[in-house]
């Protein structure tokens, strides 16, 4: 046999070599490409302790609806404090939308600082109160859209001059004014609610609203904030840019107000007074 008898086997060789690498790259690439895009997409955590949320899915669903039009961007809520911390402790890329009160017991542990906070009818402060329907009434339960831990902090801050007053137990419901609703059906003795919340009431159900009277209030506090890990502060201006202008889109002020709220503010100096105070 000659030499050039070879030729075509070395051919076939390499043409299978070649084969062999090709098909390995398309099985690795969208792999590697996956992978990047993983790690280097964004979640937005929220948690609040300020309300009950009992539609996690549809939440889910329409925030990563929206975001999607934007970037690699991910909506997750949690209905925990901790599991949603144990989250942010993992991940360091991410953006944070939790309570006022929540951002003060935690942003020095997790290194966070503040960007936008929250507004409900152009406002961003909101002041609690504890209504009953009996001004003399000094036991009973309580209801409240708060988290327990939000709950009973109110509560020591409002009753520390009310040592009279005893909450025995507290009635978790889903939102601020179901905590009325439920003392104006004698569920619970006393709720806890916003001054905005019980304005409201005053045409949703006038009758109830002269029925209640107003036992002790707390202090103004701001309503949601979006918080970034200081870390990551400069990466993340472009997604803190989306949720500050979701509010000048139609499709994003919808998603919104699942929030309660109806825009966003940056924070002044008046705002970090109260919102990193001792």
């Amino acid at each position: 046999m000659t030499k050039n008898s070879y030729f075509p086997l070395n051919i076939l060789l390499r043409a299978r070599r070649i084969a062999i690498l090709l098909s390995f790259c398309a099985a690795v690439l969208p792999i590697t490409i996956a992978a990047f895009a993983i790690t280097n997409s964004t979640t937005i955590y929220f948690y609040s302790s300020e309300s009950t949320i009992n539609n996690f899915k549809s939440l889910k669903m329409e925030f990563d609806r929206y975001l999607n039009n934007y970037g690699p961007y991910e909506f997750q809520p949690f209905s925990d404090r901790e599991t949603f911390e144990e989250q942010v402790k993992k991940r360091g890329q991410c953006v944070l939308l939790l309570s006022s009160w929540h951002y003060n017991k935690i942003y020095k542990d997790y290194g966070l600082k503040a960007i936008l906070v929250g507004t409900r009818n152009g406002k961003k402060y909101e002041e609690r109160i504890l209504v009953a329907s009996d001004e003399t009434v000094k036991v009973g339960s309580i209801a409240s859209a708060s988290s327990i831990q939000h709950t009973d902090s109110c509560l020591q801050t409002m009753l520390k001059d009310k040592s009279t007053v005893d909450i025995t137990n507290i009635l978790t419901v889903p939102k601020d004014i179901d905590a009325l609703m439920s003392v104006g059906f004698g569920m619970s003795k006393f709720a806890l609610t916003t001054r905005n919340t019980f304005n409201d009431l005053k045409s949703a159900n006038p009758m109830l609203y002269q029925k209640l009277k107003i036992m002790a209030k707390g202090e103004e506090s701001l309503l949601l904030v979006v918080a970034v890990p200081e870390a990551f502060m400069q990466n993340a201006q472009e997604i803190v840019r989306i949720i500050q202008n979701m509010a000048a889109d139609p499709n994003g002020k919808e998603k919104l107000r699942m929030l309660e709220l109806d825009g966003w503010q940056k924070l002044d100096s008046s705002d970090w007074l109260k919102l990193e105070a001792k």
